[in-house]
This record gives structure tokens, sequence and C-alpha cells, in this order.
């Protein structure tokens, strides 16, 4: 089976003190480790909100995930390649591209001990889809009519209907394989509209998977200690233990790093905590592929978004190289389409309809706006990156920006979905589900499958049916339906792109393996991650 359009190139607080003294214990702290043995700390300012698989959509639950959990298939971290893991070998795929057929991993234990089956495969892609949690990303696997499991190690999937993306589709978080006897689940699928409480009743937040580290400890907003699962059917980790530091201020995460308290500091330095980092010559600088993107959302159901020539005139006056300038001392790439413009299929359509555009050609006046942003999910630029928005619309002349915020928690549940978004625009960012073009648009664009239901266009959506229904995913035909969609995108703007970012992680010198996992499909791998002796 092949993975879809890929990118055409790739580039390469005293509760925060105690848990750090803690893990430094059981890792070996910020010094020396042999290879193999030992421990890591790796820093972040992210949050995990959740540790089930059916409620995951945010990067770093999806993170741990893929180091705790795994899924039928995934990407290889040399190639970016769709490859087996849990299954045997890539799926045989029938002639109308409904049938999915699956042999399993002989051998594969969860972390409880029991052993892995088709039974488990089927309960799990079954659950995460039926729960519909709205925080989750179950409707990935709503094209599943039904999996059969003819024997433990073979799992039918049938669709109903062709999704050149599903292979690629089964890689995310959300399809990570669980033990069916320790996971509550609905008997059928749970109405999109149903009471929330239905939906909490099912999450499960002892995390059993596969993987090759297990869940030690978690605490909540403060570390996630991991140690090797010493069963794993695979490679062993290159590091014992992993204790993940969740730091509320990036200026923490900085100090901890220079002091030698932790080893990597991943997501996210403001431009200034970068720059002192890079020059320091005990400290790594490693950047990744760019593939997570920023954005605004438009809810057409309020004024004056309602008015398409408002949201033009905003296309209009965002000047996105200044942000990326004043906000992220350079890092990052203006982005005039949805899709990364590293993805063949990628067409800069905002940039061919609005370039030498003026706001006061789509509107008169001054318009109003409220820009909403979330304050402690995108690092500390957030307020930053806000104000510079707001700025340059508020410079054209023809708006009256007023900036609120709130934290993420409550924003999530206020700015989308559909007739419940309380927000007219609002600020988003995305990594890749998948790494196929695809990834880009129906998420966004269709009225049935995006996450923010607030888009409704007909001619949209028969688009993105067909370019999912196509029998090859680099047909000429599939490109040339991308290039419609997002021709269409920029004529009626749900969403405006802004930039690309380029990741960044910051090592201690002895550590090693983090630039092999830092390619366009996101995924921070622990277990390639090892401190040299010396």
């Amino acid at each position: 089976m092949q993975r879809s359009t890929r990118p055409r190139r790739l580039i390469a607080t005293l509760a925060i003190g105690g848990a750090l003294s803690l893990v430094a214990a059981a890792c070996g702290g910020g010094g020396e480790g042999e290879e193999g043995g030992g421990g890591l700390i790796v820093g972040t300012t992210d949050t995990v909100n959740t540790l089930d698989p059916a409620k995951c959509y945010n990067y770093y639950c999806s993170n741990i995930l893929f180091n705790v959990g795994e899924t039928l298939v995934s990407y290889d971290p040399k190639t970016s390649e769709l490859a087996p893991k849990l299954a045997a070998e890539m799926p045989e795929i029938s002639d109308d591209g409904k049938t999915y057929t699956f042999k399993l991993r002989d051998g594969v234990t969860f972390h409880d001990g029991s052993e892995m089956t088709s039974e488990d495969v089927k309960f799990s892609l079954e659950r995460a889809n039926w729960m519909t949690h709205p925080e989750g990303a179950g409707f990935l696997l709503d094209g599943i009519e039904s999996i059969e499991t003819p024997d433990p190690l073979t799992a039918v999937i049938q669709l109903a209907e062709p999704d050149i993306t599903f292979g690629s589709k089964l890689a995310y978080a959300t399809a990570t394989i669980v033990p069916s006897d320790k996971y509550p689940a609905p008997e059928e699928k749970l109405p999109a509209d149903a009471d929330p409480a239905s939906y909490e009743e099912y999450v499960h937040e002892d995390l059993v998977g596969t993987g090759p580290y297990r869940i030690e400890d978690f605490r909540e907003n403060q570390s996630i200690t991991l140690a090797a699962y010493d069963k794993y059917w695979g490679t062993k980790p290159k590091s014992q233990n992993v204790l993940v530091q969740f730091f509320e201020k990036s200026s923490q995460m900085q100090a901890a790093l220079q002091s030698g308290e932790i080893d990597v500091a991943f997501r996210h330095l403001t431009t200034e905590q970068r720059e002192s980092l890079q020059g320091n010559e005990n400290i790594k600088t490693v950047e990744g592929a760019g593939a997570s993107i920023r954005y605004l959302v438009f809810n057409p159901r309020l004024k004056p978004i309602d008015d398409p020539n408002v949201r033009k005139a905003i296309a209009a006056a965002v000047d996105r190289q200044r942000i990326i300038d004043d906000v992220f001392g350079g890092a990052g790439e203006p982005l005039y389409t949805m899709v990364p413009p590293d993805f063949e299929g990628s067409e800069p359509a905002f940039q061919e309809a609005y370039q030498g555009k003026k706001p006061s050609d789509f509107v008169n006046g001054k318009v109003k706006l409220t820009l909403w942003y979330s304050t402690d999910h995108y690092g500390d630029t957030e307020p930053a990156l806000a104000q510079t928005i707001a700025r340059t619309l508020e410079e054209s002349g023809s708006f009256d920006v007023t900036l609120k915020s709130t934290e993420w928690a409550q924003f999530s549940e206020e700015a989308y979905p559909g007739k419940s978004g309380q927000y007219p625009v609002f600020l988003l960012g995305w990594y890749p589900d998948y790494l196929d073009v695809d990834d880009y648009l129906a998420p966004f664009y269709h009225s049935t499958s995006s996450f923010l239901r607030m888009y409704d266009n007909p001619k949209m959506d028969q688009l993105i049916d067909e370019e999912i229904s196509a029998e090859d995913p680099e047909a000429q035909s599939r490109l040339q339906t991308f290039g419609e969609i997002q021709q269409l995108a920029a004529e009626d703007v749900p969403t405006l792109p802004l930039f690309v970012e380029t990741p960044y992680a910051f090592v201690q010198s002895n550590v090693q393996g983090v630039d092999g996992t830092m390619g366009p499909e996101q995924i921070f791998r622990y277990y390639l991650m090892s401190k040299a002796s010396g």
C-alpha cells in the first residue's frame, strides 16, 4: 500500500523542582549515562489532557501514545514512509479499495502481560469511533463499515467507500490498540449531540499499550515517567527511563536546560530564549521538518464574519512575513494555503488571490473584530502572535480589533464546533494526523468530516470526496482536484493560513538520536534518544 502525496523534501516552581529531583534519581539527572541504560529528562511547555486514545487530539498526548502505545501501521523514522507496526506486513487491499486485510504480529503483549489479538484491534478501532468524543479524533475512522476477526492474528476492515488515505489514518494515535478487557466502550456509536457525560463515561486514563515504554507515573501538569517495557516485541529503547517534565513557563524550561537539570527542551521557546540557547556551546540545536501550521478560523454564523468580504479583507491585510519576523525571529515560512509548501499538491492560492489587494477593496469604513486566542496551549509567544495580527489589521485602516483570551479547556469548548462556536475569529494550530494533502483540507473544509463544522459548500464536499476515492494517491487528476479545493478555499475563506512552524529541539551536548526523529510526521520518539557516556 502506498502512502499518499508525501512531502517533496524533508529537512532533516516548588512542584517542578520536586519532580525534577525525584526523576533525577530514577533517570540519572542531566549528567552522564551509558547509551541504552540510565534515563532521559525531556522538558516541554505543552500539556497532556488525557491518555485515552479515544479522547486524545492534541500534540503531546498523541506523542505519549506514540511512545507507549502502537498502531497497526506507523511511519518509518528514516523515510517517513508508512510501514508495518503491530501488523506483520502492509495490508492486502481489495481491488475496489474497500477491504483491508491485516495479518498481525505474533507474540505481542500488552503492558499488563496479556496477548494482543485481532479482537483487540476490532475493539480499539470501534471504541475510538463509537465514542465520538468531541475532544478526540474518532471521526478519522468514520469510513469503517465493519471489522471481522477470522482468526486471532487476522483483522479484516471493510470500508463503506474507498478512501485512499485510510491506511495513513490508521497510523494516528486515535487508532492505538488497547486491551479489550481493560477499557470500557459503548455497544454502538454514540450520537454526535449526546450529553457530555455519556462520552466521559467510557474514558479510561490508565493507559495500557504494547509500546517500548509503559507509564510508571503520571502527575497532571507536572510530569510523566516512562519505563522501558521488558517484554517489548521490538527493538529495545535506547534509554531505560524517560521523564517528561511539564513547565508552566518557557523561561523555566530554558533555565533547567542551561543548568543541566533536563536533557532536552522541546516546545515552546520564545525567539529570545531560542537565540540564547543557540549561542550556548554546551547545547545542540536540532531543526526539524515543517509540517505544523498556524491559521485563523472564521465562524460564518457570527457577525461580522458572516460577510465573505470581511473575511477577504482580513486575508488581504495580514502580513505573514512580519508575523514570522516580529514574533518568531524569522523561524517559519509564510503559508498561502492550508497545505505546507513541502507537499506535492500545495498551491499558494491565497497569494494568487490577494497579492496586491487592499482591505479597502472589499470593505468600506472600519470593521470591528474580536480575535480570540488561548493563553496556555501554544506557548509563551501566543499573546505576541495575536497582538501582531491585530496590529497589522488595524494599521490597514479597515479594522478595529479587540483581543480576548482564555485557557485552553474553556477555549476549545467555546470556539467550536459548529453551532456551539462562540468566537467569530480565533487562532488555532495544526500538526498532521497523517502525511497526506487531504489531512490539511478535509478536516477544515468538508461539511461533515471537519472538526470545526462551520463551513458548508456542496462543491467543496464533492471535490474532497473525489480526491479521497482516487485509486492512485499520486494521480495527476488527484493533484488537480487538490488545486481546485485550494482555489475554492481562497474564494470562500473559511480559514486563513498564516505560517508553517519550524520545529526546534535543544539538547545537551551528550544527547544522541534527536535528529533522527524530527521528520514531517511530527513524532518525537523518545525510544531513539539516549545520552552518550563520557
